[in-house]
């Protein structure tokens, strides 16, 4: 009897069954599995692994600001804490600074530096600005100083797969033409290369907060009449968007990613408070409708506090709202009873978070002079060594288990898919 040949199908099935393994396992043992081989490596961090695990992903999730005196860098703080059925997850960073967020990373804007952060695989990138010094823009509030009007956004091209940052300047008008000076660029997070961008034929409000929603970066202009201003992240094309036409925009409008649909969020005053949110049906960007429309209760609003917005943050698989205000409250809003619970007194809601091993690479190519590797790059620790989190301990506990049980695993498949006769 000669030697029986391998059969051509036991290899091409086994990515797929360790993908359906890595899938399942939580987020520490995934990033320690990336080092075990460059199959491993590849599998993990390829486009396909991740989506795939950022959908199957059941626990909601917000990521809040941690003030604490330890330096300027973001990172993650060992623990995190349920308030209701939500977990938040803190990150330690100033509350009042000015951050992007797209599919589970943070973009923090700065003069001499654009921070991208991926809390799940404690990966920080620093990317020059390539800022002129004389077209500075203030730190806190966004707000510019002469002579230029920075707007900042932050997105993924859903082609693609990349992330990019996108820059406005808008300058001053300058006499004998009727379009302002315009300096627009972006920048790819894979390449780490500025680019120039044709600029928009509608200016943005300087320091407006961006969203970025099914590969599109939105700015809301608000200037007399209001204006929705986007920008298609693979095409590079910059849209106007039609205005809910029942819908009225003061200081406190703002636009979100509310569950993968661009909501348009007002919080109105008069003649009682109330918060009412419309969403953009995702085939069709002239069509609006209103999603919720929220009475605010006195012990949600308070007497005396004129100057309040409200933002939401998910929407439970059950329909109940989660939202926060601007004074660090976090609330709740169940439609079925109409009522809203507090969750949270001081909470510093930064966004939506989910787990996404999207890598942030270093490469030759990236363009940093006079910058040492450490500055360029730094890891944030998800879990300290440290931490007496009962999650760290349980990974360290089953860290040995988990390979034994993957590795039980594909000796079954393998046996399974083995050729008999």
């Amino acid at each position: 009897m000669g030697e029986e040949e391998e059969s051509p199908n036991s290899m091409s099935i086994l990515p797929e069954l360790l993908e359906e393994i890595f899938i399942r396992l939580p987020l520490k043992s995934i990033l320690k599995f990336r080092t075990v081989s460059k199959q491993c490596k590849s599998l993990l961090e390829s486009r396909r692994f991740s989506e795939k695990r950022m959908s199957l992903q059941k626990n909601r999730r917000i990521l809040a600001a941690y003030n604490c005196d330890c330096g300027d860098r973001p990172r993650l703080l060992p623990e995190s804490r349920f308030e209701g059925d939500e977990e938040i997850v803190y990150l330690h960073c100033h509350a009042s600074r000015p951050s992007l967020s797209c599919d589970g990373l943070l973009c923090f804007p700065e003069q001499d530096w654009i921070i991208v952060l991926n809390p799940s695989t404690r990966q920080l990138r620093r990317f020059s600005s390539g800022l002129n010094h004389k077209y500075r823009f203030g730190f806190g509030l966004w707000s510019s100083f002469l002579p230029g009007n920075w707007a900042m956004g932050f997105g993924r091209d859903k082609v693609t797969g990349s992330f990019k940052v996108v820059r406005l300047c808008f300058s001053y008008w300058e006499i004998g033409k009727e379009e302002p000076v315009v300096e627009c660029g972006v920048l790819d997070v894979q390449t780490g290369v500025w680019s120039k961008l044709s600029p928009p034929r509608d200016v943005v409000n300087p320091g407006s907060k961006s969203v970025c929603v099914n590969g599109s970066i939105y700015w809301l202009h608000i200037d007399g009449k209001c204006k929705l201003i986007s920008l298609d992240l693979h095409k590079q094309e910059f849209n106007r968007i039609p205005f809910p036409a029942t819908a009225r925009a003061t200081k406190e409008t703002l636009i979100v990613n509310l569950e993968e649909c661009l909501a348009y969020v007002n919080t109105s005053k008069w003649p009682e408070w109330r918060l009412d949110i419309w969403s953009m049906d995702n085939t069709d960007q002239k069509r609006w409708s209103k999603t919720f429309s929220i009475r605010l209760e006195l012990k949600v609003v308070a007497w005396r506090r004129n100057k309040r917005w409200f933002t939401p943050v998910s929407v439970s698989k059950k329909g109940h709202l989660v939202f926060c205000d601007n004074q660090k409250k976090l609330f709740k809003y169940y439609p079925w009873t109409n009522e809203i619970r507090c969750l949270s007194l001081d909470t510093c809601v930064i966004s939506p978070y989910v787990e996404n091993l999207f890598s942030l690479p270093l490469k030759p190519s990236h363009p940093y002079p006079h910058v040492s590797v450490e500055t360029r790059m730094s890891r944030c620790r998800l879990f300290s060594k440290e931490s007496s989190s009962w999650i760290y301990k349980a990974l360290q506990r089953n860290e040995f288990r988990i390979l034994e049980i993957v590795f039980t695993s594909l000796v079954v498949a393998g046996y399974i898919c083995s050729p008999r006769k």
